[in-house]
């Protein structure tokens, strides 16, 4: 199955304000990629498995372009945010926004055709959790269970 970028920005739409607080904090204290996380997750829920090598492009490749573009904004954003305006830091998360959907585009391009169905697809998230250095003996049952709870298939009514 060929994963879809604009369905992965839907389904980070959905799935980050759940995690946002964690995520961040993950981001700031471990230099954890959020779209990295997020895209093993929609993987995940889909049953599709991200073996480490591809995991490990996705990393560099994520690496690559944070250090490059959003990492730099990101923080000029968050520097400038006393002196701009609400709209001006509006503009600048907007733009902050684009840089995301454009790599979460280019992540999901890297990637090949992946199968469906797969079990072990089920470790994507804890996977990249230790591709990314993220100590997990720091975090707490109901950070982990968190962090799982995004990757589960849809409900099905």
């Amino acid at each position: 199955m060929k994963l879809s970028s604009d369905e992965l920005w839907q389904y980070s739409l959905t799935h980050y304000p759940n995690v946002e607080k964690l995520l961040i904090e993950l981001q700031d204290t471990y230099q954890l990629n959020v779209n990295l996380l997020l895209l093993c997750g929609y993987a995940q829920s889909l049953g599709c498995a991200i073996d480490e090598f591809q995991l490990q492009e996705l990393v560099s490749e994520s690496h690559s372009w944070n250090k490059r573009l959003t990492s730099p904004f990101r923080a000029l954003r968050r520097s400038l945010k006393v002196e701009l305006s609400a709209e001006q830091y509006q503009d600048m998360l907007t733009m902050e926004l684009a840089l995301e959907q454009e790599e979460q585009w280019r992540l999901i391009n890297s990637l090949p055709e992946l199968p469906n169905n797969n079990p072990e697809a089920q470790a994507n998230i804890l996977g990249c959790l230790i591709a990314s250095g993220v100590a997990l003996e720091n975090l707490s049952s109901d950070h982990l269970n968190q962090l799982f709870a995004i990757g589960q298939p849809p409900a099905r009514h």
